[in-house]
């Protein structure tokens, strides 16, 4: 606003000089410069909204695999053998123990005096199902380990028969008890019934594998 002798008159800033609009910090704009302005403000604002919403997504996402196997108050829990192991559900526990059962067909065959085409043939579907497992407990569980122990058995047991066959060593009968105490083990662990004597088996394997 100007007062004059002629009475009061209205004066925008862009109609003043340079000088003035630069000491009053004015800057004109086109609307050309407003407009890309404005888009460049919602593209951040739609980045940032896709940003929280991929956050989002993850973190639910992550919530719902783990869902399944993390031990909650509402969830069965199966006792196990050894007081200071962490408790896993009843649903962990039963596809371990189902999987165990699964080598009594390997320890039938090898009994029944099976070659080792045969024996590996029987093995083979197995090794995804415990590679699985053996996933789904976490590092330095004792259990996890049993559970690589009585398969990676199996494993040797397979290949001295190939051994053998070829006329290089006996026949692996030294493993395959070894993978069936492993299996007995894991299995008594598990079930959360040990006897003293299966303990100290246990403590003695404990031992041997830090």
């Amino acid at each position: 606003m100007l007062k004059t002798k002629s009475g009061i008159s209205k004066v925008y800033f862009v109609e003043l000089p340079k000088e003035v609009q630069e000491r009053f910090h004015y800057s004109v704009q086109t609307p050309s410069h407003h407009a890309a302005e404005q888009d460049a403000n919602l593209d951040a604002i739609r980045k940032r909204q896709e940003e929280t919403r991929r956050e989002r997504q993850a973190e639910a996402e992550t919530a719902e695999a783990q869902k399944k196997f993390i031990v909650t108050p509402s969830e069965p829990l199966a006792k196990p053998g050894v007081e200071d192991l962490p408790p896993i559900t009843v649903e962990l526990k039963d596809e371990i123990l189902n999987a165990l059962r699964m080598t009594d067909k390997l320890d039938a065959l090898y009994r029944g005096g099976c070659s080792s085409a045969e024996f590996i043939a029987a093995a083979t579907p197995m090794e995804g199902v415990f590679i699985n497992l053996h996933k789904k407990l976490p590092k330095g569980d004792p259990r996890r380990d049993l559970i690589a122990n009585t398969f990676e058995a199996y494993q040797q047991a397979a290949v001295a028969m190939v051994g053998h066959e070829q006329g290089k060593g006996q026949r692996p009968d030294a493993t395959i008890v070894a993978a069936g105490i492993r299996k007995g083990l894991l299995m008594k662990v598990l079930e959360g019934n040990m006897t003293a004597n299966e303990k100290q088996l246990y403590q003695a394997w404990l031992q041997g594998h830090p």
